[in-house]
């Protein structure tokens, strides 16, 4: 049984989904509710017995002292009664009942001393006895004294016995409350009955005492909660200590076992010691596999480099000669030294990035039908220049959306598909044919590109996915390839959640490079993938471009890029420079291009800050930059970001593509 009752299940539930508010109701009912009865009847027989013993003394020394105060009270009515003719009258009658209080309390000290009062039952028998007289005592005595003396001088003395009731006997809380609520209950009738106190003053009191039951009440709850709390403690460590005899017992035995588990122990350490060298040897050959891979990346680095510098010394000296003809031809070989260059520079970056952890996938609904058909179109004239048959398979009517990234999923296909076109089996003349095609399955999409090439053996199948291996390319050549395309391709896809690459390849015949997709949820938001086909040049004819770069070579390059091109440009070489620059244009720019690092430690995040704020509408901004990871700190989306170097035809086609969206939105 507990003090209050518990709310409707309905009522409950509502106050259950208000985390806050339950637990404070919880708290609060915990507070006031007596503790229950221990689960197991013998457990609380013996809790019972224990808690009679313990108290025992302390509860006999609590009555003497209550006795000795209620007496003293006693001298207090005798001298009230000499010093006022108001309250003389009454005090016979007031006396008996102090005197039959204090024959009460007698009583009961007499019956503590006997040894039945060790038994928590026949304590509580005579304490709650002898509390249920002097409460009696103190009612009568506060209605028979007159007014202001029965309020002044004798109602005040509930509290005494109340303070006196909760925090010294002992008594268990249940009890001591009923008690308390059969006393209050005397009170108010005798009230109701005589109006003996002034009401006013009545109900004053009545709160005092409300307060001093729920607060007396809560301790007693407390100190009860505690006192068996304890009792289970000392259960546990009693039941403890028989476990440790126990465990002592088995001690010898287990030390018998001791020299097994240190033979034991001496096998494991051996193991780990080996395990310690195998990882140790796959350190040495990771890091001598990056050295091979830092080696073979400057090997390739330095051919274009080289080849480079000579066309360039050459186109010179023809020059000096006025041999324009020949010039032109080795500025061209020059170009072609460059364009190598930058594509093997930018393959060894997007390797670096993706196994470096730089690159953060982000997912979007694609159309991977699009995105096949674009890589198509775009590779048809190499395939074409190699008189190879490039097709395109749908594979239904509807179109194929993926959950997957719309950067990299192009440039994986578009790998692939240059893979296979570039390995096509020369001796297949007239025969030789590569076919992109998709497979739409319940779960996921499959996008399959097959090439009946030179084809690639068993024993090789690991190696073509490690940087720089071209099995059929061991004089590096460059023309067939950087050899970092399939890379690549592993450490994207495997990047990317829910991606999975599979190969075959018949040695002769031809391989098959399988990529699975999940399929995008309904709503996805969907990403067109942008390709950097080079547009045409008369498309960028009048664009007016604010250009923030601080190399002075690069700028100047740019520049007399944009003339050739016919693009109106304004430049500046720092944020300060910009800033001034943006107050006195006379039209808004159709796109602004950024390092991304600039002097006195400004960043591309200045100039997209400060393009926000100077200029009345939206403005794109390019950021071409030469370093690795800037991608993964949020500046802009990455279709946005160009990692130097890179060739005109991507400069070009990015520039259009932003200008053109620009336009559209204007």
């Amino acid at each position: 049984m507990n003090l209050f009752s518990l709310p409707q299940a309905s009522a409950w539930k509502r106050l259950q989904q208000q985390p806050a508010l339950a637990t404070f109701i919880a708290r609060l009912v915990e507070t006031l509710c007596w503790p229950a009865r221990f689960a197991d009847p013998e457990v609380e027989r013996q809790f019972t017995i224990d808690y009679g013993r313990g108290f025992a003394d302390f509860r006999r020394a609590a009555i003497i002292l209550g006795t000795l105060v209620w007496m003293c009270f006693g001298w207090w009515e005798i001298s009230l009664a000499r010093h006022s003719e108001a309250f003389r009258p009454y005090f016979a009658e007031i006396f008996f009942f102090r005197v039959a209080g204090t024959l009460a309390a007698t009583a009961a000290i007499v019956l503590s001393f006997r040894p039945t009062f060790a038994r928590d039952e026949t304590a509580h028998r005579v304490m709650l006895s002898g509390m249920a007289i002097m409460f009696v005592c103190l009612t009568v005595q506060t209605f028979l004294a007159p007014r202001p003396f029965n309020y002044t001088h004798f109602f005040v003395g509930f509290y005494l016995i109340l303070f006196y009731q909760f925090g010294f006997l002992r008594l268990r809380a249940k009890a001591t409350l009923l008690l308390t609520l059969g006393a209050t209950g005397a009170i108010l009738l005798a009230q109701l009955l005589s109006q003996g106190i002034d009401p006013d003053l009545f109900w004053a009191g009545m709160f005092y005492i409300a307060n001093v039951v729920v607060i007396g009440h809560s301790v007693n709850v407390n100190a009860e909660r505690h006192v068996r709390d304890r009792y289970l403690a000392v259960q546990a460590l009693a039941h403890s200590n028989d476990a440790l005899q126990g465990a002592n017992a088995e001690l010898g035995r287990k030390h018998q076992d001791l020299e097994q588990a240190r033979r034991e122990q001496q096998t494991r350490s051996d193991a780990l010691m080996a395990l310690r060298e195998q990882q140790k040897e796959a350190a040495e050959q990771a890091s001598r596999a990056k050295s091979r891979f830092l080696a073979a990346a400057a090997h390739d680095l330095r051919q274009p480099m080289h080849a480079l510098n000579m066309f360039l010394a050459a186109a010179d000296e023809a020059l000096a000669k006025r041999d324009i003809e020949t010039s032109t031809a080795l500025i061209g070989d020059a170009r072609k030294a460059s364009a190598l260059s930058a594509r093997l520079f930018n393959a060894v970056l997007d390797l670096s990035k993706l196994e470096s952890g730089h690159v953060k996938p982000s997912y979007s609904g694609v159309d991977l039908d699009r995105v096949a058909q674009d890589v198509v179109e775009q590779l048809a004239p190499f395939a074409a220049s190699l008189d190879v048959k490039l097709r395109y398979s749908r594979g239904g009517r509807h179109c194929a959306m993926v959950r997957t990234d719309a950067d990299w999923i192009p440039r994986v296909l578009s790998n692939l598909v240059s893979n296979g076109i570039k390995y096509a089996d020369r001796a297949k003349a007239g025969r030789c044919a590569v076919i992109v095609a998709i497979v739409r399955m319940q779960n996921y999409v499959r996008v399959d590109v097959v090439d009946n090439g030179i084809g690639i053996a068993s024993k090789h199948w690991d190696a073509i996915f490690q940087p720089f291996v071209q099995i059929s390319n061991p004089e590096r050549d460059r023309e067939k390839g950087l050899g970092l395309g399939l890379s690549i391709v592993n450490a994207a896809v495997s990047l990317m959640e829910g991606h999975r690459m599979e190969f075959k390849s018949i040695e002769g015949k031809g391989s098959r490079f399988s990529i699975r997709l999940p399929v995008a949820q309904a709503g996805a938001e969907v990403a067109v993938p942008i390709t950097d086909v080079a547009p045409s040049r008369a498309s960028l004819r009048g664009l007016y471009i604010l250009l923030v770069e601080d190399d002075r070579l690069v700028r100047a390059s740019t520049e007399a890029l944009f003339g050739q091109w016919g693009v109106l440009f304004d430049s500046a070489n720092s944020l300060a420079e910009l800033e001034t620059l943006a107050h006195t244009i006379e039209r808004l720019p159709d796109l602004v291009i950024t390092d991304y690092r600039l002097p006195e430690r400004h960043t591309a995040h200045d100039v997209v800050h400060l393009i926000a704020a100077q200029l009345p509408r939206p403005v794109p901004c390019l950021v071409i930059t030469g370093e690795a990871g800037i991608n993964a700190e949020g500046v802009l989306p990455e279709r946005c970001i160009l990692s130097k170097p890179l060739s005109a035809d991507t400069l070009a086609a990015r520039m259009v593509e932003l200008a053109s969206r620009q336009r559209s939105v204007v």
